[in-house]
């Protein structure tokens, strides 16, 4: 099983490196994140960070790493998950402030005394006005082992989404 995860980030890396050319000179996005995973018997609280990859105007792939805590009726568990997730833009050339995207994607989550599972997941994400640093705000909800909240930010240029 781990290996088809592995072959499939792989397939994911070579796939960004292709079509770079195809991203008008994008680039790569840093991400920090929080993130709360509320499932009917427990309720995951994670912060990690990752990237953002440009797959030409319209799509981003997202590769995150998160680690944190569960909240169990037994106390508190580690927990920690990867995340591949595709977007799709609805404002790539930024027409306005707020950018909506919708994707899917996989995530690998890890609990100390339980084995790795893997979930489908679906997000719908707002990424706010960027600054003059770079940095974006980013809300996202979604589904993929219990309902998704999560808040981060981005670095990326300021004309791109």
């Amino acid at each position: 099983m781990m290996r088809m995860w592995g072959a499939a980030l792989a397939l994911v890396l070579a796939g960004a490196a292709a079509v770079r050319a195809q991203a008008s000179g994008e680039r790569l996005a840093p991400e920090v994140r929080l993130d709360a995973i509320v499932a009917a018997h427990r309720t995951s609280l994670q912060a990690g960070g990752g990237v953002q990859i440009p797959f030409g105007y319209y799509a981003r792939i997202g590769l995150i790493g998160a680690a944190g805590t569960d909240v169990v009726a037994e106390g508190r568990e580690a927990s920690g998950r990867l995340d591949v997730v595709g977007r799709f833009l609805l404002d790539p050339f930024r027409q306005t402030s707020w950018g909506l995207s919708v994707g899917a994607g996989l995530s690998l989550r890890a609990r100390s005394r339980d084995h790795v599972r893997p979930y489908l997941v679906t997000v719908v994400d707002l990424e706010g006005p960027r600054g003059r640093s770079g940095m974006a705000p980013s809300l996202q909800v979604g589904v993929g082992g219990g309902t998704r909240l999560g808040a981060g930010v981005r670095w990326v240029p300021r004309q791109a989404r």
